[in-house]
């Protein structure tokens, strides 16, 4: 396996080089993950990537070592030993040694100091266990907080290589498995807990299957009053699903440490005409968004499609934010928003979710469909096709969006 392609590598090296640096460190997982194709199981991994010799992933002893990339070299170090009280001082020296061999001044030495999102490792029940002390002594021997570096790296994620854009397909494949699980499960007297828990389930089960050494989902399902929540926050309750709801079903999928964000809708039963229009407007208004979807338009103008089509049925004080996001390294990942006003241009290779939502609780309901869609170099694909709204389904008790 070897995720790093020649693309990102370049990338890499263009960015030390315009902002002067020989060499970065890495260590939240998604860091990690982008810079080497490697997706840490404890959160202890770090990664220093140089222009002057191979990049070398640190782990910790008690690592598991089946899906390391080729590419890298490995160094161990005792973090999960019983015979090594400092571990991490054992690493530090480790990394000044590497750096003194290779004459690379740490000056020349960059890290992101700060990052207010990162992606949860493979043990993703406790945070990365790297302890502040820690950060202190990295933080002590990289070169001194810029804005513009710390930008620059953030810009990284924007744009995704061929390789990668395999990986989230991917990610967005098993999350479909997940969304069928969800349909079945959509039906009269299940809890929303229950449906949620089916989802997520069905995602675990690709575990094994082809390439794939983790595939986890985080499924969130709102019914009949809740999704009227949907556009502030989404959570499942123990409330048993009744005739005529709107179900909404929002699911980040993590399949070898690659992500996509989607939401669903499933219809009870017969709803009432409101709630169908609700969902009809919705329908439309994503379905112009991602249509405009291109290199070169600013996302600011695929906000004002979904938003002005949302306007255009009267529903504009029920749609309370942005239309996406860039996803794929994270749930959420760093860079500007699919909002109101954004001058930047979409680019070949992102990749963006397309999400506009009406949420009325006076009709007792709400409803928003999300898609992730690729910048091709002339238009868009979207990634989750297989699972989208044009071709919904019936059975006996759900329509399917």
């Amino acid at each position: 396996m070897k995720l790093t392609s020649l693309y990102r590598t370049q990338k890499i090296r263009n960015f030390l080089q315009e902002c002067g640096l020989d060499a970065w460190i890495a260590w939240r997982p998604d860091e990690v993950l982008m810079m080497s194709g490697q997706l840490p199981y404890w959160g202890a991994s770090v990664l220093l990537w140089a222009e002057r010799f191979e990049p070398i992933l640190f782990l910790p002893a008690v690592e598991p070592r089946d899906h390391i990339p080729d590419g890298l070299r490995v160094y161990e170090y005792p973090w999960g030993s019983l015979e090594c009280s400092d571990p991490f001082s054992v690493l530090i020296e480790a990394i000044l040694l590497e750096l003194r061999t290779a004459r690379v001044e740490l000056s020349r030495v960059g890290m992101l100091r700060n990052a207010s999102r990162t992606s949860p490792s493979i043990q993703a029940a406790e945070q990365t266990p790297i302890p502040d002390a820690f950060q202190r002594q990295l933080s002590a021997m990289t070169a001194a907080p810029d804005a513009a570096m710390q930008e620059g790296f953030l810009r990284l994620y924007l744009t995704k290589s061929p390789e990668e854009i395999a990986a989230i397909r991917m990610a967005n494949q098993v999350a479909a498995v997940g969304i069928q699980a969800f349909h079945e499960a959509a039906r009269l007297g299940l809890t929303e807990a229950e449906v949620a828990a089916t989802a997520e389930w069905a995602i675990s089960r690709q575990i094994g299957t082809g390439n794939i050494f983790y595939a986890r989902g985080w499924a969130a399902v709102q019914s009949g009053p809740n999704s009227a929540d949907g556009g502030r926050y989404n959570r499942s309750t123990g409330r048993k699903l009744e005739n005529g709801d709107l179900i909404l079903l929002e699911l980040a999928t993590c399949v070898n440490g690659y992500w996509s964000d989607l939401t669903r809708m499933a219809v009870v039963g017969t709803a009432k005409p409101e709630l169908q229009r609700i969902l009809s407007v919705v329908r439309e208004a994503q379905e112009l968004a991602v249509a405009a979807v291109r290199p070169g338009i600013r996302a600011g103008e695929i906000d004002a499609i979904a938003r002005d089509t949302i306007a255009r049925h009267g529903f504009s004080a029920y749609f309370n934010h942005g239309t996406g996001h860039h996803v794929g390294f994270r749930y959420h990942d760093p860079g500007f928003g699919i909002v109101p006003g954004e001058t930047e241009r979409l680019k070949h290779g992102m990749i963006i979710t397309v999400e506009p939502g009406v949420y009325v609780s006076e009709f007792g309901g709400g409803a928003r469909i999300e898609d992730n869609v690729l910048v091709t170099e002339s238009g868009s694909e979207v990634l989750s096709r297989e699972s989208t709204l044009p071709g919904r389904k019936r059975d006996a008790s759900c329509d399917q969006y």
